[in-house]
């Protein structure tokens, strides 16, 4: 295409005004910015959202069995006891989901209960996010939230207190859900049991380690009066490397009306929803940055249109249809948009796969032993690099249309 091998020889060539060469290096190196900050943030973005699955797969169990409309399963143990009999399921257990509230000698809060039989304790991978003190299915495990609120550490009372008033034992109460209350006393308005917290955890997630603790299943259908009801049911196969979709349709078939079943993501909606709205909306703020940093090519092109008139006017001398003439800027501002942003994607994704691979860039702590990892979370994903360079591509044909247009009137003979 003679218009684009000509616009292509302009852009390479030495310009008879060095500021043109500047405007047009600083042009394309704000193309290339905008387009590396792009991948770069969106890769952190799933870099954090990998953290947050990787984390709550070991608090929450893989495949849950619950009703559509949020209500109790009443006979959830019969349930559990059906679904484990599909070959491919390991464990099967009833799990509540439950407020109450705790207190310790180190004060009081309303916490969430999760409770679950021994065995899907043990099958839980709740023992890989300890930061203190050890999973013992007959205590209670605590958040790192519950731990700090109410001054809770495991094995406490084997040793000497540093820090102020500190306890092992916490004590949950539940208001008492079918018996009369006498307004005379209202302690007896609610159910308690005591607790032995022998591991605190942390899923580095607000909603996990604000006010969560789990504890034996039998305790919690003890302070609501429950035999076999649960909020749902929790499944374990019997691989990770079960083909969890195909495992869904099965159980599917054998749940009662009003029940399904649902994955981690399922689980943590609100949370991957949330992350993805944010990395959304940074990535429109970036596109917004890339926008205005490829407008400044327009300088460029009109300063082009000014060295270049005599040029155009021998082109016109000699019979060039001002099409062609226009087509020279026009392409001209799209090799420069596409020049500066095939650039800025190859910097970021280097970057990104470099801090991915190599974790160049550190993870400031006061407590690096609270951390599980000691570096930024980057994970590039060639969607979101397929995105940003059709992100660049749509910007380099707006730029390159008015290109076009500044040059209609220098296009006349």
């Amino acid at each position: 295409m003679l218009s684009l091998r000509i616009a292509l020889r302009y852009l390479l060539s030495r310009k008879s005004h060095g500021a043109v060469n500047i405007i047009s290096g600083v042009s394309m190196a704000g193309v290339a910015v905008a387009a590396a900050a792009m991948i770069i943030v969106l890769s952190v973005f799933n870099g954090f959202a990998q953290l947050v699955d990787h984390k709550t797969s070991n608090f929450n169990p893989p495949l849950l069995v619950r009703m559509i409309d949020g209500r109790i399963i009443t006979d959830a143990d019969s349930l559990a006891q059906a679904l484990l009999t599909i070959p491919r399921i390991k464990v099967s257990a009833p799990m509540i989901d439950e407020q109450a509230f705790a207190v310790a000698d180190g004060g009081q809060m309303p916490v969430m209960l999760r409770a679950l039989p021994p065995a899907a304790i043990e099958a839980s991978g709740l023992y890989r996010i300890l930061v203190d003190g050890n999973l013992d299915p007959a205590g209670a495990t605590v958040s790192v939230g519950v731990a700090i609120n109410l001054n809770l550490r495991p094995g406490a009372a084997l040793r000497q207190n540093i820090d102020g008033p500190v306890t092992d034992i916490i004590n949950i109460y539940e208001p008492v859900r079918r018996a009369r209350v006498n307004p005379a006393n209202p302690s007896g308005a609610f159910r308690g049991d005591s607790l032995t917290v022998t591991g605190v955890y942390q899923v580095e997630q607000e909603e996990q380690d604000r006010d969560m603790l789990v504890i034996p299943l039998e305790v919690a259908r003890d302070l609501l009066d429950y035999t076999t009801e649960a909020n749902g049911v929790a499944l374990w196969p019997s691989s990770p490397d079960t083909p969890l979709d195909e495992l869904k349709s099965e159980i599917s078939r054998r749940l009662p009306p009003g029940a399904e079943v649902v994955d981690r993501l399922g689980q943590e909606a609100d949370a991957r929803r949330i992350i993805s709205v944010e990395k959304w909306i940074t990535f429109v703020m970036l596109l917004f940055i890339l926008a205005v940093a490829s407008f400044n090519i327009i300088s460029t092109l009109s300063l082009m249109v000014v060295e270049k008139e005599k040029n155009m006017a021998v082109f016109s001398a000699m019979g060039a249809p001002p099409s062609l003439i226009r087509g020279i800027f026009a392409n001209q501002g799209w090799l420069i948009t596409v020049a500066g942003g095939v650039t800025g994607v190859v910097i970021g994704a280097l970057l990104s796969l470099g801090q991915q691979h190599f974790g160049w860039i550190k993870l400031n702590s006061t407590n690096p032993a609270m951390m599980t990892i000691d570096h930024y979370p980057v994970v590039m994903q060639w969607s979101d690099l397929v995105t940003v360079i059709c992100a660049i591509l749509l910007t380099s044909l707006l730029i390159s249309l008015i290109g076009a247009q500044l040059t209609r009137h220098s296009s006349k003979p």
